[in-house]
């Protein structure tokens, strides 16, 4: 009996040893810079005086940071471009999805035609758009005027600080929809047909199905990208960057681009890194949210 609890923990510790590489390297190159990026939060450093060096100042930037209506501002700003760009990539990418689940001639070649928008760098995508909303030579003003839409163009797209925000929903749609459409087709597909075909033997419409087989069946799928995509959207930078600079103004101004100019403008870097963990906390309320509305909250 001795021997073999002596080999059980053997057979133990030999696990953890495998184990620890992998874990060590996770903790120099996520856990180190997250507990340092905390730490300086509770810090007033200004890289411009670096006469005064590192002053231990405790929760003053986050009360200073939460006291400031321009803060919320920027988190009503980022909420709407998120909860406008998921929801709307969700509902498109469901349907592609569907349509792409079915069997007919070309469906892989269009597959493939749909994700190209999401194999594209998110920088090129940003001066792309810019060139295709310019009023000089873009070809997107013109469009519109023909249509009689020539309001939406004067200001200019992306310097009208009531629909710049939406713009930027449009073109996230459009770079982001695929991924959305690739984790729930790969769902869809791997679905098992007993429960359709009962369903069908009862005589339940195409509505029902959807709603009372796939829409369950599919909620693991439906997690993991809507998780992931809200996780991405709360990191929107370089289009920003590219496209307005965060303007009109400050109209186009999320919190990942209030961030970088709090750091690298304003020279900051405690409140910069405050507003990281603000980011960061909203983050994790969408995704507990998520978990308990899809249901896995249990498990």
């Amino acid at each position: 009996m001795a021997r073999i609890i002596s080999t059980r923990r053997v057979q133990e510790q030999g696990k953890y040893a495998f184990l620890a590489p992998g874990l060590l390297f996770l903790a120099v190159i996520y856990l180190a810079p997250m507990v340092y990026s905390v730490g300086i939060t509770f810090y007033q450093w200004n890289l411009l005086r670096a006469d005064l060096g590192m002053r231990f100042t405790g929760l003053s930037n986050y009360i200073q940071l939460l006291s400031d209506p321009f803060t919320w501002e920027v988190v009503g700003r980022t909420l709407l471009f998120v909860v406008g760009a998921v929801g709307l990539e969700l509902v498109l990418g469901c349907m592609i999805a569907l349509f792409l689940n079915t069997d007919f001639f070309g469906a892989k070649l269009l597959q493939s035609i749909v994700l190209l928008p999401f194999m594209i760098a998110p920088i090129v995508v940003g001066f792309t758009w810019r060139f295709l909303l310019s009023n000089s030579v873009g070809p997107v003003p013109p469009l519109l005027t023909s249509l009689g839409l020539g309001g939406l163009v004067s200001p200019p797209l992306l310097a009208n600080r009531h629909l710049v925000m939406v713009v930027f929903i449009v073109v996230d749609v459009w770079q982001y929809t695929p991924f959305v459409v690739l984790v729930l087709l790969a769902g869809l597909k791997s679905l098992p047909t007993e429960p359709y075909d009962a369903a069908q033997m009862d005589g339940a419409t195409p509505m029902q199905r959807f709603f009372l087989l796939t829409v369950p069946l599919l909620k693991p799928s439906i997690l993991v990208a809507v998780v992931i995509r809200t996780l991405t959207a709360f990191r929107i930078f370089d289009r920003v960057m590219i496209m307005t600079g965060g303007g009109p103004g400050s109209a186009s101004e999320v919190l990942s681009f209030y961030g970088y100019r709090t750091a690298f403008q304003s020279y900051e870097m405690g409140m910069a890194g405050a507003i990281g963990i603000l980011t960061l906390a909203i983050a994790m309320v969408f995704t507990v949210f998520y978990i308990k509305q899809v249901g896995l909250g249990d498990s």
